[in-house]
């Protein structure tokens, strides 16, 4: 199944690179600029939105894409798992952090809602998804593909080689388990995408941290939260079996419609 899928498998990784690193590319050949911080973020995500909607839909038919892309389905299910999961995290950092006073609306938005669905859509949806669903990618190569450059993405908050080792680190293993929760729900990407935005949330509103690594206190709270939605995630789903075990870690054999 990997190797006959593997030209499908090119596609998908290079239409991944065009969306993540295309517009810096552009950007060295041509000046592009926006006075509207609106249309600045617009412009960086319809690189990420329009290559993979239409390489999605030309590979499985545009009319299965939200399927595809797990977003057909349980949005009140993230909704809920993501709030009470995260909930440790809103108590500790409005207990130790403050809402800064200059903060708007729109720089919550741009800081939460657009790279915790974003970020799912791209990395976990599109590159995990089809490969791992389709491409006979097994759960380990395909999460590791993407965690890898989830993790490099995020390495620049770091002010020394060492913080942004363990930066790379933390976020290379938060995409893993970000793959690993929207598999066992059945596909279901808005799991992640509620669990990553109201993470950044809590982080955002109350300004504790200023980077994905954090401090020891707000690790522990971090620590509770994938804690919290792992072992219910694993409880719930146990009777049913669990979709990702020691048949598929390393090649996938099953079809997309047996995961």
């Amino acid at each position: 199944m990997f190797r006959k899928n593997l030209p499908r498998s090119l596609i998908v990784i290079i239409t991944f690179l065009i969306a993540v690193y295309g517009n810096d590319l552009l950007k060295r050949f041509i000046h592009i600029s926006f006075e509207s911080d609106y249309l600045s973020v617009a412009w960086y995500y319809l690189w990420w939105i329009v290559p993979t909607v239409i390489v999605t839909g030309l590979l499985f038919e545009f009319g299965n894409f939200f399927k595809e892309t797990g977003l057909n389905k349980g949005f009140i299910t993230g909704l809920i798992l993501g709030a009470v999961a995260v909930l440790p995290m809103f108590l500790s950092s409005a207990l130790a952090g403050s809402i800064p006073r200059d903060l708007t609306f729109w720089q919550v938005v741009r800081a939460t809602i657009f790279p915790g669905f974003m970020e799912e859509y791209l990395f976990r949806a599109f590159l995990f998804g089809l490969l791992f669903r389709h491409m006979g990618w097994g759960f380990i190569p395909a999460a590791l593909l993407g965690a890898f450059i989830f993790g490099l993405e995020h390495v620049y908050q770091g002010t020394s080689p060492g913080q942004s080792a363990a930066i790379f680190l933390v976020t290379a293993l938060g995409g893993a388990w970000y793959a690993w929760l929207f598999t066992e729900w059945g596909n279901n990407l808005w799991i992640p995408v509620f669990l990553h935005t109201f993470m950044n949330l809590s982080w955002v509103l109350f300004e504790v941290e200023v980077n994905a690594l954090g401090g020891w206190y707000s690790n522990i709270f971090r620590v509770i939260t994938i804690a919290i939605a792992t072992i219910f995630t694993i409880i719930h789903h146990k009777k049913k079996g669990m979709k990702i075990t020691n048949k598929n870690l390393w090649v996938q054999r099953k079809s997309a419609k047996e995961i």
